[in-house]
């Protein structure tokens, strides 16, 4: 394993197959870059589901999205499987008032944290082992986020709404031609950052600044004006497949990270 620190995001051959066993060291992150898109019988992704999870599915309006939903849970299920050794329709969560799923601490006595982030026909699964207390006085965590990139946006209208000034300022000093993967860049850092914390668009996006630079590590610059603050955080861009942008924030300063290509079979 390297240590993440590459000032680009690592190129799509880079996404290698895991190797047998898993193996998840302390301070480590495994990345996984699920394909939703893929011919899969949606009927055996089920059955690892719960009931719950199998009736939230159902209440989606188009069969696209509660295809994505079983796949995207189900990859989850069989992976933190892997790593738990139980059964994956076994795997219970529990969940925090803000809604983020957390397993359930009988079943994770090494104290791994996970998270999930989907876009378009792909998703992205994070595991850690970065179980020390945080700043926060809890669990340190870690959170990923991935977006398709859309051309159509008014990326003046949304970091002017949304980022604090500090960005806004750094995305004005880009090209035209990179404004775009510009705001997607800083937007999929800055929702790294929130699910790790929890917190999610209930905390004000200004009240933290990400670089936006494209050609250097990307960093926390600070979190309500404290410099020192964004620095007890890992923050890394992900190179997953054209004309997507993907990041991953970890609560911890130095994390070994590998990314690795689902298998459904």
């Amino acid at each position: 394993m390297i240590p993440r620190r590459d000032p680009t995001p690592r190129p799509d051959t880079c996404w290698s197959p895991a190797p047998s066993p898993l193996s998840l060291p302390a301070k480590s992150v495994h990345i996984w870059k699920v394909r939703l898109d893929v011919p899969a019988g949606v009927n055996a992704e089920e059955s690892v589901l719960t009931s719950d999870e199998i009736a939230r599915a159902n209440r989606f309006h188009f069969d696209k999205d509660r295809v994505h939903f079983i796949r995207c849970r189900a990859a989850v299920r069989r992976l933190l499987a892997d790593y738990l050794k139980i059964p994956a329709h076994d795997i219970r969560f529990n969940y925090l008032a803000n809604g983020k799923p957390q397993l359930n601490a009988q079943q994770n006595p090494g104290g791994l944290q996970f998270n999930v982030s989907h876009s378009a026909d792909l998703a992205l699964v994070a595991i850690g082992a970065i179980g020390e207390i945080g700043a926060s006085g809890n669990k340190r965590q870690l959170g990923v986020d991935i977006e398709k990139i859309r051309g159509d946006v008014d990326t003046n209208l949304l970091s002017e709404r949304f980022f604090s000034s500090l960005e806004c300022e750094g995305l004005r000093l880009l090209p035209e031609h990179l404004r775009v993967p510009g705001f997607f860049a800083c937007w999929t850092r800055k929702e790294a950052f929130l699910k790790a914390t929890g917190d999610g668009l209930s905390v004000p996006l200004a009240d933290f600044s990400v670089s936006t630079d494209l050609d250097r590590d990307p960093e926390i610059a600070e979190i309500k004006g404290n410099a020192e603050a964004g620095r007890q955080w890992f923050l890394a861009d992900l190179s997953v497949e054209a004309g997507y942008r993907a990041a991953l924030a970890v609560e911890c300063p130095h994390v070994w990270l590998e990314t690795y290509l689902f298998n459904w079979t």
